[in-house]
């Protein structure tokens, strides 16, 4: 297709005969970025006007993550720390920062306005441009096909703001820095048609690699994937003459692919070092697309408040933040009309083509209708690819909005009547606007004044190991030791991954879920000794729940600036050090499994219905310790499982390491009718593969059950 063939009638002659009319910094380029920034801030940036640095764009812990991120980068760099590699966090061990969405050239071009401003307001600012960005490359894209303004506009709407970048906006900024994907097209779309050079394409593509991946490494991978896909459809559907052209840009597009792996090599180098993680970080079944999803909106819209719509998307898989692949009634409309209208045409062909191949992955290994579960779909072949396993289906949305901002831009720039486009974008507007209410999109910042004020500077030592509750995930720690300069490490922090070295120690999985486990006191002593921490900082909104496991530690601890400080004396740590995380795992393992024994005993001693049984109603009822679950399903969130099988059996089980679950085994199997591990397989042998932390069942009868719990209270 050459360069005439993408102007169709309806664009002004004005803009035809413009030489800049392919330009980002034209006037009409211009005013674009200046109406999706406006729209950004409308929608988003709104939530935290006059607010910047004491509330956040987000509903969850995962921005303080980023935040963080946006410190180290530029702490790193200035202090001639390597940093790929960070002691700050996981300490005293550290970790290897390119296992995680690290976001290096946000962190670096924001590094002014990080030092400047702080990392909140650094965060939030990002946090609004990033989808005025994401829009205006699409509308640079949209505008190079269609050569039509409006259409453009349009167009760059649908992508930039889409239920994919809306979703992940709500907390995951790596995941909307997503310009370089419509650049990637339009560069190849140049290089097609001769407008530029064959060494400026390959540099100017590698750079547009190199930005995605220091962006969001799984950005890199899944633009190669979906990117040959699209060549290859290009290949397929276009004559004799393109497909030369294609052939003839192979050579380039390797060129650029070379240029962003040299680039990128250093980041490459740690991401292959020994501890990388081989299976996928999330469960690609769990974030997968609701095949309802792409009619029917989550909150993050405003059509998704209605009622019955809300009540149907609640089943969806995965979480909001995730439930991104709504399309919505009117773009579904011109999709169709565009297919029954200009199917002949190679580029419509090309975009529904590469709509449905990017929607048949994007729903996962398997198939989900209103959150059940159905029969297998292509991309459980990728959950054996390395590197592509990792990537989560339902972000794949994200090509697909790209393709339907295409081809919404070619309806719009064809010849029709006036009423009919305006109507066109009415119900677009309609349907595909975000959540209008203010306080859907942000949150408080938390950070007590001990971290802001300078406080620690008082309490702690420079580098000092601490602790800090809520722990990890479950708080925002991570933004506070940011906002405190790196002043401290933590025995503890939130990378996407939490080490294998801090999963094995029971403590870290209690803190991390807001509950208790036998023994908690020593448990927690345990852990502090084998990582070097003699200090824990509690906010005091989490000081009640942690009281009772502290005040043993501590029996006076300091109160100030809205935390308190516990300190552990050396004597106490001194007979704790040759502990270790393996052996205390066993201890707590057989305790939890225990105690849930003799609660089903006693439950079923008093003539409880099996089918209500769970570890919630064993507390209510007085027969679990309190702060042991906070959650009412069968299986819990911290790794409790407590429930009928069968018609009169009970089962009981607790998640640990094959190791670490072998005291239980060796105590309870001979008692049990049936033994499960890892859940369903019926355990024969130890089991293959990653066997880290499996969730081990055993069935009972009743006389096996009473068996077993003589054996439970014979154990101290």
């Amino acid at each position: 297709m050459n360069s005439a063939q993408t102007w169709p009638p309806g664009y002004s002659a004005e803009l035809r005969e413009d030489p800049r009319v392919g330009h980002c910094h034209d006037r009409y380029g211009l005013s674009a970025l200046a109406i999706y920034a406006t729209l950004s801030f409308g929608f988003v940036g709104r939530s935290v006007a006059g607010v910047l640095s004491s509330s956040y764009i987000g509903r969850t812990n995962d921005p303080t993550v980023y935040m963080w991120l946006l410190s180290w980068w530029p702490y790193a760099i200035a202090h001639r720390l390597n940093p790929l590699i960070t002691y700050a966090v996981w300490a005293p061990g550290g970790f290897n920062l390119a296992w995680t969405t690290s976001m290096p050239l946000a962190a670096l071009v924001a590094a002014p306005l990080t030092r400047a401003l702080g990392p909140v307001v650094a965060y939030n600012i990002l946090c609004i441009l990033a989808p005025a960005i994401a829009a205006w490359s699409g509308f640079l894209l949209c505008r190079r096909i269609t050569a039509n303004y409006i259409a453009a506009i349009v167009g760059g709407y649908v992508f930039g703001f889409s239920a994919y970048m809306l979703a992940e906006t709500r907390g995951h900024l790596p995941l909307i820095l997503v310009f370089p994907v419509p650049l990637a097209v339009l560069l190849v779309l140049n290089r097609l048609d001769g407008r530029i050079s064959t060494s400026r394409f390959s540099f100017l593509l590698g750079a547009a690699l190199i930005a995605a991946f220091l962006c969001w490494a799984e950005l890199y991978a899944t633009m190669t994937l979906f990117g040959a896909i699209a060549l290859g459809l290009r290949l397929f559907y276009g004559e004799a003459a393109l497909r030369e052209r294609i052939g003839h840009l192979l050579i380039p597009v390797m060129t650029a692919y070379a240029i962003s792996l040299i680039v990128v090599l250093p980041y490459l180098y740690f991401f292959f070092q020994r501890g990388y993680p081989r299976s996928p970080i999330n469960s690609p079944h769990a974030y997968s697309a609701d095949l309802l999803n792409l009619l029917f909106p989550t909150a993050i819209n405003a059509l998704g408040d209605v009622g019955f719509v809300e009540k149907m998307t609640h089943r969806f898989a995965g979480n909001s933040m995730e439930a991104g692949a709504y399309f919505g009634l009117p773009v579904a409309a011109i999709t169709f009309w565009l297919v029954w209208e200009r199917w002949r045409e190679p580029m419509t062909r090309l975009l529904v083509t590469f709509l449905v191949i990017v929607c048949v992955l994007m729903f996962g290994p398997r198939l989900h209708v209103n959150g059940n579960e159905l029969f297998g779909m292509p991309w459980k072949i990728a959950l054996h690819l390395p590197l592509l396993r990792h990537a989560l289906p339902l972000r794949f949305s994200l090509y697909a909005f790209l393709s339907l901002a295409v081809i919404v831009s070619m309806w719009l720039s064809a010849p029709r009547p006036a009423g009919l486009k305006l109507a066109a974008i009415a119900l677009l507007a309609l349907f595909l606007c975000p959540n209008l209410q203010s306080g859907f999109w942000n949150r408080d910042n938390d950070t007590p004044e001990f971290f802001t004020r300078g406080d620690y500077r008082r309490y702690l030592n420079p580098g000092e190991s601490v602790v800090i509750l809520p722990y990890g995930i479950s708080g925002s720690s991570m933004l506070w030791q940011a906002a405190a300069g790196f002043y401290f490490r933590m025995a503890g922090g939130w990378t996407s991954i939490t080490p294998r070295e801090f999963e094995g120690w029971p403590i870290v999985g209690a803190m991390l879920t807001r509950t208790y486990i036998p023994h908690v006191t020593q448990q927690l002593r345990a852990f502090m000794a084998a990582h070097n921490v003699r200090t824990i900082l509690v906010t005091d909104r989490e000081f009640p729940l942690w009281e009772p496991m502290l005040s043993p530690l501590d029996s006076s601890p300091i109160r100030i600036g809205g935390v308190a400080i516990y300190r552990a004396s050396s004597p106490d740590m001194s007979a704790y050090r040759s502990l270790s995380a393996l052996g205390m795992e066993q201890r707590s393992n057989l305790a939890r499994f225990s105690a849930l024994l003799l609660a089903a005993r006693d439950y079923v001693a008093q003539n409880g219905k099996l089918a209500e049984l769970t570890p919630m109603r064993a507390q209510r009822l007085g027969l679990l310790p309190p702060h042991w679950v906070t959650d009412p399903d069968i299986r819990t969130n911290n790794g409790l499982y407590l429930g009928p099988w069968g018609a009169n059996e009970v089962a009981v089980g607790i998640v640990g390491s094959y190791q670490g679950l072998q005291p239980v085994i060796g105590k309870y199997h001979a008692a049990a009718v049936q033994i499960f591990f890892p859940f369903p397989k019926r355990l024969i042998e130890p089991p293959h593969g990653d066997t880290f932390m499996r969730l081990l069942v055993m069935a009972f009868d009743r006389n096996g059950l009473t068996q077993a719990a003589h054996t439970a209270e014979s154990l101290d």
